[in-house]
């Protein structure tokens, strides 16, 4: 997984490719829906945020992302903070459907790590992520970008030394910007 990330940075960050259509964008998004596999109750602490790095090739993009928000879970230890993040690598196809507007679905891989005040709870792992959404394409004198609205599910079976929380799953809807580069 970080060798793949690792490989799409570079790529995208290589002349031929950000030729070819590269972009940064920035999405802020709602405090995220969370299933865990336990009876925990969940409780979303703020918003969620998404740093992405792409490149597209027509109507296909490779797109990767950094991510996260963070969340309190109650269960019979007490609350437990967490700090998440997420990484992922995603391939992205994009649906013309006129006057600049376009319609996408995302398919992926991502990595989770839970970060806990306390290292007993610290959990993490990776799984599946889709997403789907609209996407207004902005052509200015210096350059392309867009503005876009998506709703993203990940999902993973979380575990860690001492903790687990099973397959635990995420949903949140993002409204972002892009710039090419």
């Amino acid at each position: 997984m970080k060798r793949a990330a690792l490989a799409v940075t570079l790529l995208a960050m290589s002349s031929g490719v950000a030729s070819a259509g590269g972009y940064v964008g920035l999405g802020i998004g709602t405090a995220p829906a969370i299933s865990t596999g336990t009876d925990a109750d969940e409780s979303p602490d703020g918003r969620s945020a998404r740093l992405l790095l792409g490149s597209r090739f027509g109507q296909f993009s490779v797109e990767g992302a950094l991510g996260g928000f963070d969340t309190v879970m109650l269960d019979s230890r007490g609350a437990i903070a967490y700090d998440v993040y997420q990484a992922s690598i995603a391939a992205k196809l994009s649906l013309p459907l006129g006057n600049n507007f376009e319609a996408f679905g995302r398919v992926g891989l991502h990595q989770s790590w839970w970060t806990a005040e306390r290292p007993e709870h610290e959990v993490g792992g990776s799984g599946l992520l889709f997403g789907a959404g609209f996407e207004y394409r902005i052509k200015a004198v210096l350059g392309q970008g867009s503005l876009f609205v998506d709703y993203q599910y990940s999902s993973a079976d979380l575990t860690g030394e001492r903790s687990t929380l099973g397959d635990t799953s995420v949903r949140m809807w993002t409204l972002g910007l892009t710039v090419g580069i």
